[in-house]
């Protein structure tokens, strides 16, 4: 083939490659998938709305005695009886214990016979001081004598009041071996038995005592919860309920604790209880449920619309324009399927789903299945 052949058909050749060329282009410029921006997140959003809300708390508690005594010798010596059986209910003033009285009342003995002692030396120096005041009249003794007479006459007296004391003193020894119950109550396990020796400062206490009717039960609420609670009981508007045995008690709030426990933040209650069947037991647990009123107009939100990030809890809002902004909210409490926040207006649009992976400043795609603004406008 010679050179200009050669050519013709190169540029033959050339030709069709850019006719083909031409002719793709358009092709491949329709047929190109497309490579736009991610699509916006898809999120439910609800309004917050208010309620009138009643006010309350659930803690778990523990049941403890109203009142109780350890029961403790005040003189030392040897249980002669026991008056009682443990586990009985006693009354005031009954006969639980008596001691050996053998050494406080000779001790008794020995103190009324000084006493006696120094009263009839008492009524000799009182006879001499007459007698010498009698005389110095007369003029056969000088008045220094008297001066003698009368200060041997006090010192007496005051050997007979000390006397006199020991008495009282030895009296109150011979009382304390006979032990009577302070409180009315149930009694506990009983430690010693007739021959035993009851000593001053044991360790462990003859009997212990315990009221039963009416017994309280101890529970504590955070430190945020005490405000409410405080303007609650302050008004007469607090009652307590527990649940025992399925069955569902009252009581009245008797006892808000002076201080707030530093350690843990919490501040401790009491409620007292009527328990003249007995079944409320001293030591045991049981839930409690406190209402304190009733809150006026509270916003309320689903409480899975309440984050919590590094700063506290926030909800994410909705602007016009689909973007959301972080608002950080204080959560209150949960309640009734509730979250009740602080931070918020009613009506202020919320997400309420679709929230874990936003950031503020983004735009969002509202699902509209789960759009609950109108239905939570509507429950307002």
């Amino acid at each position: 083939m010679n050179k200009s052949l050669r050519m013709i058909l190169g540029v033959v050749l050339f030709g069709a490659v850019v006719a083909g060329g031409f002719a793709w282009h358009p092709w491949a410029a329709t047929a190109k998938p497309k490579t736009g921006g991610k699509p916006p997140p898809l999120v439910g959003i609800t309004a917050a709305r208010t309620l009138d809300l009643p006010v309350r708390f659930a803690a778990q508690g523990h049941i403890v005695p109203l009142n109780q005594v350890d029961v403790r010798p005040q003189v030392t010596g040897v249980i002669r009886t026991v008056n009682f059986r443990e586990g009985d209910e006693v009354k005031p003033g009954q006969l639980l214990f008596e001691l050996d009285a053998s050494d406080v009342v000779a001790q008794l003995h020995r103190a009324e016979a000084q006493a006696n002692q120094i009263r009839a030396q008492l009524d000799d120096a009182t006879r001499d001081l007459n007698r010498t005041l009698q005389l110095v009249k007369s003029g056969f003794m000088s008045s220094a004598v008297v001066d003698t007479a009368r200060s041997k006459a006090e010192s007496l007296q005051a050997q007979f009041k000390a006397a006199q004391a020991d008495v009282d003193s030895s009296r109150v020894r011979v009382g304390y071996t006979r032990i009577f119950a302070p409180i009315a109550g149930k009694t506990g396990a009983v430690v010693v038995h007739p021959g035993s020796l009851a000593q001053v400062g044991d360790a462990a206490p003859l009997v212990s005592i315990v009221q039963f009717d009416p017994i309280a039960v101890e529970f504590t609420l955070p430190e945020r919860d005490l405000a409410a609670v405080r303007d609650a009981h302050a008004a007469g508007d607090t009652r307590v309920g527990i649940d025992l045995d399925g069955a569902t008690r009252s009581g009245e709030l008797s006892f808000i604790d002076n201080r707030v426990n530093a350690g843990n933040g919490t501040i401790g209650l009491k409620a007292s209880f009527a328990n003249a069947d007995r079944h409320l037991w001293p030591g045991a647990y049981v839930r409690v449920a406190l209402s304190a009123g009733t809150t006026r107009n509270a916003v309320v939100l689903p409480p899975q619309a309440v984050l919590e990030g590094p700063d506290g809890n926030f909800v994410f809002q909705v602007d016009a324009d689909k973007r959301v902004v972080s608002q950080p909210v204080t959560l209150l409490r949960i309640q009734d399927h509730n979250a009740v926040v602080d931070g918020l207006r009613s009506g202020e649009t919320v997400v309420v789903e679709g929230a874990r992976n936003l950031r503020s400043g983004m735009t969002v795609a509202v699902d509209a299945a789960a759009d609950n603004t109108a239905d939570s406008g509507a429950r307002q």
